[in-house]
């Protein structure tokens, strides 16, 4: 670890139109054990209120904290369209990713190092009372033109949620990072703060990232001390405060920026305008961050191992089960015939009990001290088709710790029963469908023992 980080104050207003085009579209992901055959919609958003730069062995992290959204809309395999969503507190940016973000072409206000309007971002300050009045204008029209009108529902969707009193309460379920770091790439990660029922729910895979897992406090306290994390703590308490009261027009959204510039003042007492001189110096990268400043001058190229693809080819690259596409109601009467039917359910039957290959990845890191926790970190890693070797390991591993909790349990036996199993597979061998549909449930019956077991 480098030196200390410096928590600049930064309020913005900070959005990435497709987090899937911004990273180069690694995954489609998965939704209640099914596979996504189609994203249309993978909107961030964040009320910004800090941001950091700090120096790791690998390379450069920046984060933004404050209140934001992952907004998803998707089509499953079998047909069915879904919307889903994250609450997130803060956003990791690995060098290479936030490089690639600042070189993004602004396609308006090229000569603005204040406010982007670009393919992968749009991001301004809170506060415009230092720009001239023409130019606010601008700048109104132009969000309203690119981003407000075409992604209203989305945006008031955000606010709503706001409204909750129980939203945001990273005081009591901790940060919950949307992140590129290396060892945590396109994932979320959540803090194990969270209460039983909550860590069920906000667990479960969603459409475009490669994963929801633990544990965002630890991640933070590699970098930031027990102080600074408190502040963080407090600071999106106090945007989350300011943001669910302010009134706006909902005909005209950037009626948001401009009571949340008014209230900001008032509620923080602080002004919320930039307070770091910047360079009007053309340069090639657009200054996403005020703790980026800087690195202004460098440039890391996108790393080969998170390889880029279209849209296009990666949903081409989708393998359709034919088992979870949507088949018409209204068949031909030859088709019925006992013969044709028995072939089929032969051929399903093979198909759903065929064992693909897959290659070995690292197991993630399995908590240590909640059975939960556990037993959620081990549905994840068979949601995202580890080898089966690789499951018997996350099995004992989960196995031994729970054992230090929880005495004559049969949830015990099972475990140690299915590691035996599973270790005397061939290597790089995949879980079938029907393994993996039957695993998961067992692996459900067990969170729901716990959940009864654990105080809410």
């Amino acid at each position: 670890m480098g030196a200390k980080p410096n928590i600049l104050e930064n309020y913005s207003f900070f959005v990435i139109p497709s987090w899937g085009h911004l990273l180069g579209y690694p995954t489609l992901g998965k939704y209640s054990n099914h596979n996504v055959s189609k994203i249309s919609q993978d909107f961030v958003i964040f009320f910004g209120g800090a941001d950091c730069s700090v120096q790791t062995e690998m390379g450069t992290l920046y984060y933004l904290f404050g209140i934001g959204y992952y907004y998803t809309k998707f089509e499953l395999q079998s047909g069915r369209y879904i919307t889903d969503n994250r609450q997130l507190t803060g956003l990791v940016l690995s060098d290479f990713v936030y490089d690639y973000l600042a070189a993004s072409k602004n396609i308006t206000l090229e000569n603005d190092r204040d406010v982007i309007v670009s393919e992968n971002l749009f991001k301004l300050p809170i506060d415009l009372s230092f720009k001239s009045e023409n130019k606010r204008t601008f700048i109104q029209g132009t969000l309203m033109r690119n981003l407000f009108i075409p992604y209203k529902d989305i945006i008031l969707e955000f606010m709503e949620t706001l409204k909750n009193p129980r939203s945001f309460q990273v005081d009591k379920i901790g940060q919950i990072l949307l992140s590129t770091e290396w060892d945590s790439y396109n994932q979320i990660l959540i803090s194990s703060k969270m209460d039983s029922e909550m860590k069920t729910n906000y667990l479960s895979p969603t459409a475009g990232l490669n994963g929801i897992n633990f544990d965002s406090k630890t991640h933070l306290e590699q970098f930031y001390s027990l102080k600074n994390l408190k502040r963080i703590e407090e600071l999106v308490l106090n945007l989350r405060k300011v943001y669910s009261k302010i009134d706006y027009d909902p005909m005209y959204l950037f009626s948001i920026l401009v009571n949340a510039s008014m209230s900001l003042k008032s509620e923080i007492g602080s002004s919320t305008a930039q307070n770091i001189e910047r360079s009007k110096e053309k340069l090639e990268k657009n200054s996403v961050f005020l703790s980026a400043e800087p690195r202004m001058h460098s440039f890391v190229e996108w790393l080969e191992i998170f390889k880029r693809k279209t849209k296009d080819e990666l949903e081409r690259s989708v393998v359709q089960e034919a088992s979870k596409l949507y088949q018409p109601q209204d068949v031909d009467e030859q088709t019925t015939k006992a013969t044709i039917f028995r072939e089929e359910q032969k051929e399903f039957k093979i198909r759903t009990m065929k064992r693909p290959t897959v290659r070995p990845k690292p197991l993630p890191i399995i908590p240590t001290s909640n059975s939960l926790d556990i037993l959620l970190v081990i549905r994840e890693i068979v949601y995202r088709d580890y080898d089966i070797r690789s499951i018997a390991r996350a099995l004992e591993i989960g196995r031994d710790y729970i054992k230090t909790m929880i005495l004559h349990s049969n949830i015990l036996w099972e475990m140690s029963r299915i590691v035996n199993l599973y270790q005397r597979v061939d290597p790089n061998l995949g879980l079938s469908s029907k393994e993996k549909s039957e695993l998961l449930e067992q692996i459900e019956g067990w969170i729901n023992l716990m959940n009864k077991k654990q105080p809410s």
